[in-house]
């Protein structure tokens, strides 16, 4: 296949880009501009028109690699009764409110607004442009999340995340910002989910289950598995995962899934030498892993080298079929957890569609690499899979800034007359 194709084939994938086919054709319907309800304040000069903007906005290292915010949260609400153009009023007001307490920044604040898929089929009423999550291995066995909204808050604060997160949840006085910013009146609050990332923070968490005693996580790590992730090549770039036409034109999708750690043998049985492996590929040693500067070593190349002369596969080795043009699919922006008091990972991930998530997850999981050598199975010897258990996933659409709040609403009963039509 020629370079700006996928390396990842088969039909497996096929039918997975299949099934996706209803809710690109929906993303990709000629916009039209509801009738109806409020429309959201014009963006500051500041502010980008995409929400998921957020590299230009980062700090870099010496190799122009950005580095994330050190702190999110991810906050979960379901729509307070039908919505009205009130609710979009309120929820949109708060939003403004943050734009014009912080500059758009990992020092000031980072936030996305995006949309379930209950949201569209159950709050609407209208077919949704993302599907509604899915098990997508053998070995994991997930609850999907219903929710109607996720708010992703980022920065290098966290306090500045507890007091925002309080503001928004329980109605608590923001300073600087005249007024209330409670979301309550349109938006019931349902879950938080709180993390970390960069060099310091997984160390000083780690004392919680999923990490065996003895302080395993170096200082120097950025994540608790002791490796970094986010390299500017190893990430698409923010203009491959925007909707390019369609209703939400400029916005992306989001996916987020909630994984619990089991580190006691990542770090208690293998050697440094051995968890390069897993995570690279056999054929990656330290003294290389150190030299690295924008992308994750493992060449999809290698794979079936690996398969054959190692018995072993490398994560982001079999993760790297997924790229078009030599560049990812989607955005990670994923970080580290120990909520419930376990070690963990909220994954985040941006893409133009769902089916881009999928068909990466498809690769990571290399099902067929069994066939070649009976060492590997689903989860022996194959990446990190054995280290990993996805507890959760929800899927989400991202709009434009200038849609995130209630998107569709006003619009829903011609958009529905026109999807019957279409029917």
């Amino acid at each position: 296949m020629g370079a700006g194709g996928l390396l990842v084939g088969g039909a497996g994938v096929l039918g997975l880009r299949a099934a996706g086919a209803g809710a690109r054709s929906l993303l990709q319907r000629p916009q039209r501009t509801p009738p109806h309800g409020p429309q959201a304040g014009p963006a500051g000069p500041a502010l980008p028109a995409r929400q998921h903007a957020w590299i230009d906005h980062l700090p870099t290292d010496r190799y122009g690699n950005p580095l994330a915010p050190r702190f999110d949260r991810l906050l979960f609400f379901d729509v307070r009764g039908p919505a009205t153009a009130r609710h979009a009023q309120r929820l949109e007001a708060a939003l403004q409110a943050l734009e014009r307490r912080y500059r758009w920044g990992a020092d000031g604040l980072l936030f996305t607004v995006s949309w379930g898929h209950s949201y569209f089929s159950g709050v609407l009423g209208v077919s949704s442009p993302v599907p509604r999550a899915t098990r997508l291995s053998s070995f994991e066995r997930p609850v999907i999340d219903d929710y109607h909204l996720c708010i992703h808050l980022a920065c290098n604060t966290e306090r500045r995340l507890d007091a925002i997160e309080a503001a928004l949840v329980r109605g608590r006085r923001l300073p600087g910002v005249p007024g209330s910013l409670a979301l309550e009146p349109a938006l019931i609050w349902r879950q938080t989910r709180r993390g970390f990332t960069g060099a310091g923070l997984p160390a000083a968490r780690q004392h919680v289950g999923g990490i065996p005693a003895g302080d395993p996580v170096q200082a120097s790590a950025p994540l608790f598995m002791g490796f970094r992730s986010g390299l500017l090549r190893n990430q698409a770039t923010e203009d491959a995962v925007t909707i390019e036409s369609g209703v939400f034109r400029g916005g992306t999708t989001m996916q987020v899934s909630q994984m619990e750690l089991q580190l006691d043998d990542w770090y208690g049985l293998l050697s440094a030498r051995q968890r390069v492996a897993l995570m690279y590929s056999p054929q990656t040693t330290p003294a290389q892993l150190r030299a690295i500067t924008t992308d994750a070593p493992g060449d999809p190349r290698q794979l079936t080298q690996a398969i054959r002369q190692y018995g072993v596969i490398g994560h982001a080795q079999a993760a790297a079929q997924a790229r078009r043009a030599g560049r990812p699919l989607i955005i990670r922006r994923d970080f580290d957890t120990t909520d419930g008091g376990h070690a963990g990972v909220h994954f985040v991930s941006v893409q133009r569609s769902i089916d881009d998530f999928i068909v990466t997850r498809n690769a990571m999981n290399a099902a067929g690499a069994h066939l070649a050598d009976r060492r590997i199975t689903a989860t022996a010897n194959n990446g990190i899979n054995a280290f990993i258990n996805v507890r959760r996933r929800a899927n989400y659409l991202m709009p434009s800034r200038a849609d995130r709040s209630f998107p569709l609403l006003g619009a829903q009963r011609p958009l529905a007359m026109e999807l019957a039509a279409d029917g």
